[in-house]
């Protein structure tokens, strides 16, 4: 989280398009904690402070993309067990979603 904010500090949130991808267990991120005994992610880091931390990005443009896959595998309703997902926020897959975002010309950053 903060690489992301670092880096809209760096460049302007009106220089730079931002997308986050979360895919396998880096959907914990938007899990509720007390949510991850009814799905296959060990645990769930969407805490307050954290909600806090996505909504601030979230204001700043950044947005936040999951994987449908990922659903289906660990079990996960993102209705009920994800901070702040609608259906604009689901992509099919998200190894798809980073070759196509990397074909149209985006940088895939992972630090």
């Amino acid at each position: 989280m903060r690489n992301i904010r670092n880096h809209l500090d760096a460049v302007g949130g009106k220089n730079i398009d931002l997308r986050v991808v979360l895919q396998g267990k880096e959907l914990s991120l938007l899990l509720e904690p007390d949510m991850a005994e009814e799905t296959r992610l060990a645990r769930g880091n969407a805490t307050e402070e954290m909600e806090a931390k996505i909504a601030v990005l979230k204001g700043r443009g950044v947005q936040f993309k999951v994987c449908a896959n990922t659903f289906k595998g660990k079990r996960v309703d993102y209705r009920s067990h994800l901070y702040d997902v609608s259906t604009e926020d689901i992509v099919p897959s998200g190894v798809a979603e980073l070759a196509r975002l990397q074909g149209m010309g985006y940088a895939y950053i992972k630090p």
